[in-house]
């Protein structure tokens, strides 16, 4: 996950080298059942003379290769919209919430902790859930360590040392912090307290994982998917203790005030992509490789709302316990 800030760790790897990855890509899983998947949008004869339809990427790898994957994404939309549509290219996702405040961007993939705090600073609304390997639209994060290290639970790490990704992130911060104030370890206002002898930003995931693997530092707090950006000869070399609440996934977010019907067509759009053909698979895998999306609704972050909340990220926690799909409770 992007960060809105860098703080550098004691070393610096280059993100994975995925076209469009998110914070570590899910792995792949064969499409199963998805009789209840709308079909396609009637295509439109595009309105080259309309404003287009603009989307923030984010780029967690070369900007250029994420450029020219959005280009593929925005050519798939065109036609079930009508109107042109644009990519733009973001390092973080504090841009995204800045071309969405002064309306520069409509949509923008995020990560769920972006998407609240956009919501709460300028009325952003969620569109789509992005499903996984596993089928569903969430995931965990984990506490990793070195395989060989001898520590075998949270409580083990008492004295030790800790990588997350970045400050500012769901599942590189804010949700592994939260398994050692769960187990009573650490109050949420405490980053270090008397439990770690120094806690790390590494800047990423893969940074984060590989900082334990090269034993700079006894744990990671990063996605349950951060250990497949480690070569394959090295996975087996980390392995999880202990694992967060569940979130939900990174999700399409728009901006308040944008037009309802072009909100449905884009989510029928992307609703109706199947993963089992292969035109379809082939804009999936510009979309961060993901096997589908599901709609989204504010409930589905109630829990996360609350851990964010605890560390004064989310200011109103009770606003994502409406049921209110796209438009706001």
């Amino acid at each position: 996950m992007t960060p809105m800030a860098r703080w550098p760790l004691l070393l610096t790897c280059l993100t994975a080298a995925l076209l469009m990855s998110g914070p570590a890509a899910p792995p792949r899983a064969a499409g199963g059942d998805h009789s209840d998947r709308p079909p396609k949008p009637p295509r439109l004869t595009v309105d080259e003379s309309s404003s287009p339809l603009r989307i923030s990427f984010i780029s967690y790898a070369n900007p250029q290769q994420v450029a020219s994957g959005s280009e593929t994404i925005c050519r798939y939309l065109e036609p079930y919209l009508g109107i042109p549509v644009k990519g733009l290219i973001s390092t973080d996702y504090g841009s995204s919430i800045e071309a969405m405040r002064y309306e520069q961007a409509d949509l923008a993939f995020v990560d769920p902790l972006a998407f609240m705090m956009a919501h709460e600073q300028i009325g952003a609304v969620p569109l789509l859930l992005e499903i996984y390997a596993t089928g569903k639209p969430v995931y965990y994060s984990c506490i990793w360590v070195r395989r060989d290290s001898g520590i075998e639970t949270v409580e083990d790490l008492q004295g030790k040392t800790i990588a997350y990704a970045d400050q500012v992130d769901m599942s590189g911060h804010l949700l592994p912090r939260d398994i050692f104030a769960r187990a009573g370890l650490l109050e949420t206002d405490q980053l270090t307290g008397e439990f770690f002898k120094q806690v790390y930003f590494a800047g990423g995931d893969e940074q984060a994982v590989r900082a334990v693997l090269n034993g700079f530092v006894d744990a990671a707090g990063v996605s349950e998917f951060s250990y497949l950006l480690l070569r394959p000869e090295e996975r087996d070399q980390v392995t999880v203790i202990a694992r967060s609440v569940e979130s939900p996934s990174h999700l399409v977010m728009a901006r308040s005030g944008l037009s309802a019907e072009v909100m449905a067509r884009f989510k029928q759009a992307l609703l109706a992509l199947d993963p089992n053909q292969p035109q379809d698979k082939a804009v999936l895998d510009k979309l961060y490789g993901v096997q589908g999306y599901t709609e989204a609704k504010f409930s589905d972050f109630a829990e996360v709302a609350r851990i964010a909340a605890s560390y004064g990220f989310v200011k109103k926690p009770e606003v994502f316990a409406a049921e209110t799909e796209q438009g706001g409770p």
